[in-house]
């Protein structure tokens, strides 16, 4: 939430001095309370456990925001990503869509 002062606040959950002290200068505060802040700087585990956990019930308002989203691992980890990427390919191969057009020497076009 946005203090009457329009400064930022931010909560995170390790404590590196780079992190905080760029947060400071900004001008942001740190938010007291567990659920008054604007910028989450949260472990991928403290995300995917803690806030997007069925059983907490927390949903993010609309001006507040988080460094990483749940399974963000599948696009941000190279080896996923091509995994996930080979996926989709022989999805549209399957669906004969023209995204799955190949040349003459078998690659993508």
């Amino acid at each position: 939430m946005v203090t009457t002062s329009n400064k930022l606040k931010f909560r995170t959950d390790l404590e590196k001095g780079v992190l905080v002290t760029n947060f400071e200068r900004r001008g942001w505060t740190r938010a007291t309370n567990e659920d008054e802040w604007n910028v989450f700087w949260a472990l991928p585990w403290t995300v995917k456990g803690r806030i997007f956990n069925p059983d907490s019930g927390f949903r993010l308002s609309d001006n507040q925001i988080l460094n990483h989203f749940p399974n963000s691992d599948e696009l941000c980890k190279k080896d996923l990503m091509v995994k996930n990427i080979k996926r989709y390919r022989k999805d549209l191969e399957r669906e004969n869509t023209p995204l799955a057009e190949k040349d003459e020497l078998g690659r993508y076009l």
